[in-house]
C-alpha cells in the first residue's frame, strides 16, 4: 500500500510526499503527455471547433446584430432563418434591429437553427 505524506503550512497543505514508485509512474506519464506530438493532438482537438472570417469577428465586435451577422455568414434569409426556427420573419427582423428581444424558446430555436451556442447571439 503507498502512503502519502501531508506537509501543512499553518492549517494548508504545502507540500505531499509519496513514496519514489508513486513519484516515478507520475513523472512517467507526465513527460508522455508533454511529448511534441501528444501537445500537437492536443491542441488539434481543442481547436476542432469552426472558425470565423475575419470579417464576422469584426462585425460582432463592432457591434452589429449578433443574430444578423450569423444569419449572413450562414447565407441565409430572414425568411429561410424564420422558417427553420418556426418564428415569423417578422419577429426576426425585429430581433436584428434590437426592436424586441426573443423569448427563451424562440432564442433557442434560433440558435439551433444557426448552428451556433445561444450565448453568441446574446
Amino acid at each position: 500500500m503507498l502512503k502519502t505524506q501531508i506537509i501543512y503550512d499553518g492549517k494548508r497543505p504545502a507540500f505531499a510526499v509519496v513514496p519514489y514508485v508513486q513519484w516515478a509512474a507520475l513523472t512517467r506519464r507526465t513527460q508522455a503527455a508533454l511529448t511534441d506530438e501528444a501537445l500537437f493532438d492536443a491542441a488539434r482537438a481543442e481547436d476542432a471547433g469552426e472558425r470565423l472570417s475575419h470579417d464576422v469577428v469584426r462585425r460582432l465586435v463592432d457591434g452589429e446584430s449578433p443574430l444578423k451577422v450569423f444569419r449572413e455568414h450562414r447565407a441565409m434569409t430572414q425568411g429561410a432563418l424564420a422558417m427553420a426556427a418556426h418564428v415569423s420573419s417578422g419577429y426576426i427582423s425585429q430581433i436584428e434591429r434590437g426592436a424586441r428581444w426573443p423569448s427563451k424558446k424562440a432564442l433557442t430555436a434560433i440558435a439551433a437553427a444557426l448552428k451556433v451556442d445561444i450565448e453568441d447571439l446574446i
